[in-house]
């Protein structure tokens, strides 16, 4: 049975957020998040999802689970290349969008992998990037701690330099970290 895909940039907001929301609730469900190599960032939710996942209307955790093996997550790309657009590996917004994939699959005792690739809206950028209002069911998911509130206000100042100096800054964390 061939799934509908999504036809709207709202629709890809549904699906991003039915995302996370069965992520919370679906042990076996979780399980496949280690498989998906290509996510997708929307700033209006402050939110991830992968493409095999969000591409398709009314996909839920539940029927993912059931029709995954079957579902092509190449195919993805060009329905979602009306909205998005794949993200320079290592930008700001790449590493915005990684650490973001990262929190969420944190959460599960997962990282994205190396090949992981990131894609945001068209003309989306780390410039133009607020606080977001974000809808409670992908909120409840992203637990407000003391930790998580320094880790963000200091992110939000690595933003604030000009990339010269967060390379040099991410090197010698890097090198401390070794």
């Amino acid at each position: 049975m061939e799934r509908e895909t999504v036809k709207t940039y709202d629709d890809v907001l549904e699906s991003i957020a039915v995302f996370n929301k069965s992520l919370a609730q679906s042990k076996r469900f979780r399980e496949q998040i280690r498989f998906f190599q290509s996510w997708y960032y929307v700033p209006e939710l402050d939110a991830v999802g992968p493409s095999k996942f969000i591409r398709y209307k009314g996909m839920t955790g539940f029927d993912y689970i059931r029709t995954y093996s079957a579902l092509d997550g190449r195919v993805a790309e060009p329905v979602l290349a009306k909205w998005f657009v794949r993200l320079e590996d290592n930008s700001p917004e790449a590493v915005w969008v990684r650490q973001r994939v990262d929190q969420l699959l944190g959460h599960y005792g997962k990282t994205a992998s190396n090949i992981t690739k990131f894609s945001a809206p068209k003309g989306w950028s780390i410039e133009k990037q607020v606080q977001p209002t974000t809808p409670a069911d992908v909120q409840d998911l992203n637990p407000v701690n003391a930790a998580n509130l320094v880790l963000d206000g200091i992110w939000q100042e690595f933003l604030t330099l000009p990339a010269e100096d967060q390379k040099a800054l991410a090197d010698r964390i890097t090198k401390y970290n070794r």
